[in-house]
């Protein structure tokens, strides 16, 4: 029986490491942080007592939390687990009086799996250095709904134009970001 639950204390270690396994390496301090913060953004699915998947999540803002990593393990995809491990997790960001989850769409299967949740996008992030962005950016014919510099990297959130993987792949090539991802937000 697989079961999906807030994760305890005892399980931050495992949750971690799955964390930083499917999603990359982060700082423990920072998500240790997160974690004492608001413990109720992390969840766990246990099948015969063992973590075979995770959400991991932090608050944006007053009113929006960011969904930082969800992941299932393969034996346990295509099963309804990680949709029922979304819904654990948009229901506790709800319960703490957020109205918005946010997050990075890695492209994919997985946009196809935002999109059956609720989800839409709400931005095209591309990530460059500074040095790298084109003299041309505000003239690529791509809307800048916004942008910042967060830890030494240029941000621009691009206007997604709904959900068109060849829009990614022509604002990729214009701004010369090939890891330029949707950002996907639902209402709670």
């Amino acid at each position: 029986m697989v079961d999906v639950r807030r994760a305890p204390p005892a399980e931050f270690d495992a949750l971690y490491q799955m964390l930083c396994q499917r999603t990359g390496e982060r700082e423990e301090a920072v998500v240790r942080d997160w974690y004492d913060t608001h413990p109720e953004l992390f969840h766990g699915v246990y099948a015969d007592g063992a973590l075979v998947g995770f959400t991991a999540g932090r608050a944006r803002s007053d009113t929006s939390v960011e969904l930082v990593g969800i992941a299932v393990d393969d034996a346990y995809t295509r099963q309804g687990v990680g949709s029922r491990l979304l819904d654990a997790f948009e229901s506790a960001a709800a319960e703490l009086g957020y109205d918005r989850v946010s997050l990075g769409s890695a492209g994919g299967y997985v946009d196809e799996f935002y999109l059956a949740n609720g989800y839409e996008p709400e931005s095209i992030l591309v990530r460059l250095h500074p040095e790298d962005v084109p003299e041309n950016h505000v003239d690529l014919g791509f809307e800048i709904l916004r942008e910042r510099v967060d830890d030494g990297t240029q941000k621009f959130y691009v206007a997604p134009g709904g959900h068109d993987p060849e829009r990614v792949q022509a604002v990729r090539e214009a701004f010369g970001d090939p890891q330029a991802i949707y950002i996907v937000e639902k209402y709670v």
